[in-house]
């Protein structure tokens, strides 16, 4: 009995192992790229078991030649099928409906439609004939000028499916990087051998090592699936999702060039500029915005876009784009819009200048003429009532110095910070606001080396607010107020007790900080405690509100108030624990 040869053992075992490579990949169909990957797959078991059968075919030729037209059939679906592959699996599966991939495959089916009618016709091929080598019924014939030229699609169409492959190994680094190299790497083995049988190369020009190259092909493939994770983790996800960061997001994003040259722009982009896409690549940036030119690598830009009758203004934050060796390539460019905040600040621009500074004249006016007044009646009613109109409006013009307190406070860097010595700045502020409260008193119980890393502009008025609040509110004869150092606690956030034998903060008042808005039904009747909570949120820390005082039972009101602050930035060594502890 005659062994069988070697190149039909070859090519059959290539398509065992392309088949049984097949049933395994089957649980992996619905990952993205897998089913072009399951065709690529479908026609290798196909191209390498009919040259492996066509091999032992001698007789008759027209079998022998239909299993040659197989071999160029499933050759065409493995091109393009890799091409698709490619696309889908590195996240750029829109490639697949793209004129030129259309391209391609209706070229392939037009050589597959000629070598299927070749016999009529002879365009592919001539003089078709056994030319046995190795005991396998190899064939020689002519290659006519088509193969030459459906050799060049096979190459092309290889290289732009390795150059996709190859692309997310640049673009993503070391997650995808052995899946997609191994992957990028198959062609090579079968398009090797393809060159040398297309132009008579190698020792038996007719013999075609095609199917048996699928074997390195296939263990590539394998590697890459069992070794790698090819389905488990592929590039589509963070494709996707960079495209999606990119195209979904409500702001429009420009990239541009070093020049300044859109590259590309997002759907939001594309209606603030006015412009299609298409239209405005390679396009200079600065032809859509109106200006002359803009600085990309500067900040705090702003600059207004008219579409259509309406205007909107927006703040251009701008990134630098390098490439793995660093260099610039360009920028991106965010168009925040800034319209409304524009306006609401213009409204309360005017809004406070007519509270605060028109409205304040008034009642500074009104004011004067209450004091008057009340100097020229001798009616104790009368008296009374006008001295309570003059203490309400007192009490507005307060409030109105308090609303500048709070623009000046938040409308200032409140991130800047310095060393702070806290016993120092507290007795300060303790001696001013006893002043300006001839009954009142305010002791200070802080080591006088302790030290905040702080901003000292919105400690003072922390505190100041606080002070006033107490001492103002004390209806007693002997007003007081006590700030203590309770703790320093491990991660640096010194906490501080601001007591007073007030009357108590109203616990309205107190739920309405503690909820961190007003609304209809509950509203505080001040600005002081709510410049407290903004301030010390803004320092980075919290502020909490709890009775000193209390009765016998429960019925029985408070009296007084402590106020923890917690502020962070105590520095290390400035005082000694373990301090007297506070509940925080």
């Amino acid at each position: 009995m005659q062994a069988v040869s070697w190149p039909v053992v070859g090519s059959l075992a290539a398509g065992v192992a392309n088949l049984a490579f097949l049933w395994y990949l089957w649980d992996f169909r619905e990952k993205p790229g897998a089913r072009w990957f399951f065709a690529v797959i479908v026609a290798q078991v196909g191209l390498c078991f009919s040259q492996g059968v066509a091999m032992l075919v001698f007789d008759p030729l027209w079998l022998r030649e239909a299993l040659e037209m197989l071999f160029w059939l499933a050759g065409t679906v493995v091109v393009v099928g890799y091409l698709g592959f490619a696309a889908a699996y590195t996240g750029r599966g829109h490639l697949v409906r793209t004129w030129w991939f259309r391209a391609v495959a209706l070229f392939g089916l037009g050589f597959d439609l000629l070598v299927v009618t070749n016999p009529w016709h002879h365009l592919v091929w001539q003089d078709f004939r056994l030319d046995p080598i190795y005991g396998a019924a190899t064939v020689s014939y002519v290659h006519s000028p088509l193969i030459r030229l459906q050799f060049v699609g096979i190459v092309l169409v290889s290289v732009v499916g390795m150059a996709l492959l190859l692309d997310t190994v640049i673009s993503f680094g070391p997650l995808y990087r052995k899946q997609a190299v191994a992957v990028a790497l198959t062609p090579i083995p079968p398009v090797a051998a393809f060159t040398l049988w297309t132009f008579d190369l190698g020792p038996a020009p007719q013999l075609n090592l095609v199917p048996i190259m699928f074997l390195p092909h296939i263990a590539l493939d394998t590697y890459a699936l069992f070794r790698s994770d090819m389905f488990e983790f592929n590039p589509t996800t963070r494709r996707t999702g960079e495209r999606a960061a990119l195209d979904d997001l409500g702001s429009p994003i420009i990239v541009v060039d070093e020049k300044g040259r859109i590259v590309t722009l997002n759907a939001p982009a594309e209606a603030a500029l006015g412009v299609d896409k298409q239209t405005a690549l390679t396009v200079r940036l600065v032809e859509y915005l109106g200006v002359d030119d803009i600085d990309l690598a500067a900040t705090d830009q702003t600059l207004t876009l008219t579409q259509e009758g309406s205007y909107a203004t927006y703040k251009l934050v701008t990134s630098p784009l390098r490439d793995v060796a660093g260099t610039h390539v360009g920028y991106t460019v965010l168009l925040q819009d800034v319209t409304d905040e524009i306006r609401r600040k213009q409204r309360l621009t005017v809004l406070n200048r007519v509270l605060r500074h028109n409205l304040r004249n008034d009642l500074t006016v009104v004011q004067g003429y209450l004091q008057g007044a009340a100097d020229l009646v001798e009616d104790d009613e009368v008296l009374w009532m006008l001295e309570t109109a003059e203490d309400e409006t007192r009490g507005l013009i307060e409030l109105g110095e308090k609303a500048r307190t709070i623009e000046q406070t938040m409308g200032g860097d409140v991130r800047s910070r310095e060393t702070v010595a806290m016993a120092e700045l507290l007795a300060a502020l303790g001696d001013r606001l006893e002043a300006e409260f001839d009954d009142g008193g305010v002791t200070v119980a802080v080591p006088e080396a302790f030290q905040l890393e702080t901003n000292p502009d919105l400690v003072e008025v922390v505190f100041a607010n606080l002070i006033e609040n107490g001492l103002e509110h004390d209806d007693g004869t002997d007003p007081h107020v006590t700030i203590t150092l309770t703790a320093v606690e491990d991660d640096g956030t010194a906490v501080f007790a601001v007591a007073d034998d007030g009357p108590g903060i109203p616990d309205h008042e107190r739920q309405v900080i503690d909820a961190g808005e007003e609304t209809a039904l509950a509203h505080g009747s001040g600005l002081g405690l709510w410049l407290v909570n903004w301030t010390v949120t803004a320092l980075g820390g919290s502020v909490a509100f709890e009775a000193t005082g209390s009765g016998e039972n429960e019925s029985e009101s408070s009296s007084g108030t402590t106020v923890l602050v917690r502020l962070p930035g105590a520095v290390p060594g400035s005082v000694e624990r373990p301090l007297s502890q506070a509940s925080p």
